[in-house]
């Protein structure tokens, strides 16, 4: 993955969940769809069973309920669990659209389900330690998206230890702030190129944000070569993740501005672009006549040349030579205007 190319992934999560089977089965088809219609590379939902990810009496998660879901988490996962049948469908759908399926799996068995599916693993953020599942994505020989939300350093290291010696090779980390919705100023975007830096490996950003632009952009411009982030059909749907999501529109001026931002880095080198040749022989200063100058006339600056912009007349040579010029005589009659050129004055 390199930044010549960001690859987006619309996180569908959990915001598939309608009801009934039916329901859900449509809501996911048309969350894809509004990935693909947004441009996104890659639609991603998450495979997981409640009883294989929290304690049977986990109790209540304090951000869902200040949310207003006071509920068991264990029973959230529960109804949110998405059904391993609806997986060959829903990678279907995805291939039939023109989007990359992807699925965060919390277990081997979840991993089992979903690696058929998909030919990019990710791994979310609070299963950084969960070292069975790491052992087995990698494996697969796949690449692995690494999310790095509530992790420090130590923790970093030891998954992509893990993960090496257990034959694992292509990681990409992101860079991820745990909270939902994530402030603005806790997005850390340096933490990126620190990352890369740091680590040898890219790194892209999970954004949790409710902005659809300050993140994405700012990650790209500092090297993101993937960008995750939340979206769903509309804000007021019930479930954990609707509120702090992208809207369609708002997902498709996400990668809108991404691909601007992508061609506005440019190649890095210093030159002349083909876009300013016109300008820079227009409006650039040289020396310049600033009256007709006869052959064998003596070159005078403030007399018969000054350092001008040349506009439609030819450009002079740059002005560092004025020295050299100043006292010399005119090798060839120069007409009003016209640029001094290396030859003409001896």
């Amino acid at each position: 993955m390199t930044n010549s190319h960001t690859f987006i992934i619309a996180e569908a999560g959990s915001n598939w969940r309608s009801g009934t089977t039916a329901r859900d089965t449509a809501m996911a088809r048309a969350l894809i769809r509004a990935a693909a219609d947004a441009g996104a590379d890659a639609v991603k939902f998450q495979t997981y069973r409640a009883d294989s990810v929290y304690v049977p009496n986990a109790g209540e998660s304090d951000y869902l309920a200040d949310a207003g879901i006071k509920e068991s988490i264990v029973n959230i996962f529960k109804d949110l669990s998405m059904p391993y049948e609806m997986i060959p469908e829903l990678a279907a759908f995805c291939t039939e659209c023109g989007v990359q399926f992807m699925s965060s799996p919390f277990s081997v068995a979840d991993a089992q389900a979903v690696d058929p599916y998909v030919s990019i693993h990710k791994i979310a953020s609070y299963e950084i330690s969960h070292s069975r599942l790491i052992e087995f994505v990698a494996q697969t020989g796949k690449p692995l998206i690494l999310s790095t939300g509530a992790s420090d350093e130590q923790d970093i290291a030891w998954a992509l230890n893990h993960f090496r010696s257990h034959g694992g090779a292509d990681v990409t980390l992101m860079q991820c702030t745990a909270r939902y919705p994530a402030p603005l100023e806790s997005l850390n975007l340096r933490a990126i190129p620190a990352m890369r830096e740091h680590f040898g490996v890219p790194v892209g950003l999970s954004d949790h944000s409710r902005d659809p632009i300050i993140g994405p952009a700012g990650a790209v411009a500092l090297g993101a070569c993937v960008i995750e982030k939340h979206f769903t059909l509309h804000n007021g749907l019930p479930g954990p993740d609707h509120a702090f999501a992208l809207t369609p529109d708002e997902l498709k001026l996400m990668v809108r501005t991404i691909r601007d931002m992508e061609k506005s880095l440019g190649h890095g080198s210093i030159a002349i672009l083909d876009q300013e040749q016109e300008l820079r022989a227009f409006a650039r200063r040289g020396i310049q006549a600033i009256s007709n100058i006869m052959k064998g006339d003596v070159f005078n600056e403030g007399h018969n040349i000054a350092i001008l912009r040349p506009g439609k007349q030819r450009p002079g040579i740059h002005p560092m030579h004025l020295a050299d010029i100043e006292g010399k005589a005119a090798t060839r009659d120069i007409p009003l205007g016209d640029g001094i050129q290396p030859g003409d004055f001896a």
